[in-house]
């Protein structure tokens, strides 16, 4: 059944709308929306900045590896330069007996002959000063006994010797008669001299080798 409102419209009860509720209403709802609206977008940034950070830090490590091993071969060079500047040392400061007996039967005259020749050495003392490398060669003795028909020749072996520029200190021990001779036959005299052998060659000889070969390298 049908309710019939029998109070005259004007005697009604009138109801009024609370414009200034509904306008702080409207506005809570519009700053939660913007509030979840804009934590929804930088929830999306925070993501990206950490997936960038964690790529980062991917691509730091792999750096980082790379790096070490670089080191490692820097180490290795390092290694092989040194070697390289050790055997150059020995290289330009060895002295090749084979040079020194060539130059020595250069100059020896025809009427005298050796009866020996003895070289002696001691064991090369490395000695390492500003990155150069040397073999000391002071302790390389040269001694020869030879024979000959006249003093003369003699002295000139011992000034031949003098000349040549690897060795130094030549000096004649003894010279005398080695036997009286037969009547018409030549006497013989027989001569001990001493001398030094130096090096010759230059600090900064170049090697037959290009590279010294390193294990690992």
């Amino acid at each position: 059944m049908a309710r019939i409102n029998l109070v005259p419209r004007s005697e009604r009860p009138r109801t009024t709308t609370d414009v200034g509720l509904l306008a702080m209403v409207g506005l809570l709802i519009v700053v939660f929306f913007g509030i979840g609206f804009g934590h929804y977008l930088f929830q999306g940034v925070r993501d990206d900045r950490e997936q960038e950070l964690a790529d980062l830090k991917q691509q730091t490590a792999a750096l980082q590896a790379q790096v070490a091993a670089l080191e490692q071969y820097e180490d290795l060079q390092a290694q092989r330069q040194d070697l390289q500047a050790v055997v150059q040392g020995i290289y330009a400061s060895r002295t090749l007996v084979a040079e020194v007996l060539d130059a020595i039967s250069l100059v020896v005259p025809e009427n005298v002959w050796f009866q020996s020749l003895t070289l002696s050495t001691s064991d090369p003392s490395l000695v390492q000063q500003n990155a150069d490398v040397r073999v000391s060669g002071s302790d390389n003795k040269l001694r020869i006994e030879g024979q000959t028909y006249a003093f003369e020749d003699v002295a000139r072996v011992v000034v031949r010797l003098q000349l040549l520029p690897s060795l130094k200190d030549v000096e004649l021990s003894s010279a005398a008669r080695v036997r009286e001779a037969a009547p018409g036959v030549l006497e013989v005299k027989g001569f001990t001299l001493g001398a030094t052998v130096v090096n010759v060659h230059a600090a900064d000889a170049v090697l037959p080798l290009s590279e010294v070969e390193v294990d690992g390298l």
